[in-house]
């Protein structure tokens, strides 16, 4: 029904609107009504005209008096967010306030840190920036720089079915994907819904004129790696991580509501029951698809985008290992934690970064034996300006605003909105703290940074207010 036909119920209805004459013994009683209305419409004509003559009266002749206007209460003055740079402004001198700043006695363990102008390029201070240290999460910047720069933006992780070695099964191929939900709500919606089991199922169903398989099997052949990086232990597999598989649902969680839930011991396992138990299959095993098997559907992720995101800003740990991984098998045609490392050294060489003592166990930086150089994060992310990757400045937290970053800076608010990095935390061993991103000065200058700490003994709360208040003393640099 159009606009107009709710407006006019006449024409909203469609039965006739003329009706029946009425019985002769009512005449009487219509023209009895006819001068009650008449009467009526007197009246009111008359009460219009004399408001009407009031109005005139008030325009021509209008009360005197003092008009006072109110007072305007202008909005306050919002707090700075996302500063914009000045190609203009002029290069801070940050040799005269950096060295104080990083004299700090929290920062008593080894620090590494590297400051350069976004936009020449040029360093602007140093110190111990080639001394290869645990970065912690900032690693996940290197995973979603790699990915962009391979895979880009639009890549979308696929899940596939094909037919069985008999008519009554299915293959259930195992493509990586590990945001999969149930029913379309689950863990990872919030920042990038993807695709459901419901839907794959549904699709299965058609493609099979609705008859549902006996069997499904799970084909998880496309990882062929352990479960968990080198130096990642048991106990981070419970809470921090989830055991590695090419295919899960919420990421392993048991709740899909928390973020350090505990994981299932056989997430691939877990997802492929769930999704027999919406195709109607009463069984699963373990099998491989048969080559050239006939495609019955395909489901696919979010967006690179959506799922470094998510990674990013959440500092997921699973979702990056698994996107590195991804990445891994797209470049090298396997999915390793060593195809992943050579891939990760490549991207960077191909930035221009010098690589000497690096070492990429992980792409989520929850191994303890990763290393990286402040030095190393600046080149990458000055290269990645240039580049397909520079669409990871945008997933980045903002100071005092989003994703790890939102409950920062309290003690340093002249960072707040000017200062965007991801953070790196852990917690086994203790003593490694890093923050690694980008920064506006008062003058409009940008600048990319990273500094990392290992091996403080101060608390993990003192290093990461000590270099909230270096990065917002650097944004404040007038020097």
């Amino acid at each position: 029904m159009s606009l107009s036909d709710n407006a006019d119920p006449k024409v909203a209805s469609s039965t006739p609107h003329a009706a029946p004459a009425p019985p002769q013994g009512g005449a009487r009683r219509r023209r009895a009504l006819t001068w009650v209305l008449a009467a009526l419409a007197i009246v009111v004509t008359v009460a219009a005209a004399g408001g009407l003559v009031w109005q005139i009266s008030a325009v021509t002749s209008p009360r005197t008096g003092t008009l006072t206007a109110p007072e305007a209460y202008p909005p306050a003055e919002p707090a700075p967010v996302l500063a914009g740079s000045d190609a203009d402004a002029p290069l801070p001198d940050l040799a005269s306030v950096l060295p104080d700043l990083l004299a700090d006695a929290r920062l008593n363990g080894s620090l590494s840190a590297s400051f350069a102008d976004a936009l020449t390029g040029e360093v602007l201070f140093e110190q111990e920036a080639t001394t290869p240290l645990a970065p912690a999460s900032s690693m996940k910047v290197v995973t979603a720089v790699a990915a962009f720069q391979h895979l880009g933006a639009e890549y979308r992780i696929p899940t596939t079915v094909v037919e069985g070695p008999t008519e009554d099964s299915v293959v259930l191929v195992a493509g990586g994907d590990p945001t999969l939900t149930v029913d379309g709500e689950g863990y990872y919606t919030a920042y990038g819904k993807g695709a459901s089991l419901t839907e794959l199922a549904e699709l299965v169903l058609e493609a099979r004129g609705g008859t549902a398989p006996t069997t499904v099997y799970l084909d998880t052949s496309v990882f062929t790696d352990s479960v968990s990086a080198a130096g990642v232990g048991a106990g981070e597999l419970a809470t921090s991580t989830a055991p590695m598989a090419p295919i899960m649902v919420d990421g392993g969680r048991t709740d899909n509501t928390l973020k350090y839930s505990p994981h299932h011991a056989d997430p691939a396992l877990v997802a492929a029951q769930e999704f027999a138990n919406l195709l109607g299959a009463s069984a699963v095993e373990a099998g491989t698809a048969e080559a050239g098997a006939a495609e019955l559907a395909v489901v696919h992720s979010a967006p690179m985008s959506a799922l470094v995101d998510s990674f990013i800003l959440t500092s997921d740990n699973l979702l990056s290992d698994a996107v590195a991984l991804q990445t891994a098998l797209v470049v090298e045609g396997e999915m390793t934690w060593a195809a992943m490392s050579t891939v990760h050294t490549a991207t960077l060489d191909g930035l221009g970064v010098n690589t000497a003592g690096l070492v990429f166990h992980d792409g989520s930086g929850l191994s303890p034996d990763d290393r990286m150089t402040a030095e190393a994060f600046t080149q990458m992310l000055l290269g990645a300006a240039g580049s397909q990757a520079s669409s990871v400045f945008e997933s980045l937290p903002v100071a005092g605003y989003s994703g790890t970053l939102d409950d920062r800076f309290g003690d340093a608010a002249e960072g707040m909105g000017v200062v965007r990095g991801k953070t790196g935390t852990l917690t086994q061993p203790t003593g490694v703290i890093s923050l690694t991103g980008t920064l506006t000065t008062a003058d409009g200058r940008q600048l990319i940074f990273s500094l990392i700490s290992n091996g403080h003994t101060t608390g993990t709360e003192a290093v990461e207010a000590a270099m909230d208040e270096v990065t917002a003393g650097v944004s404040q640099c007038g020097c």
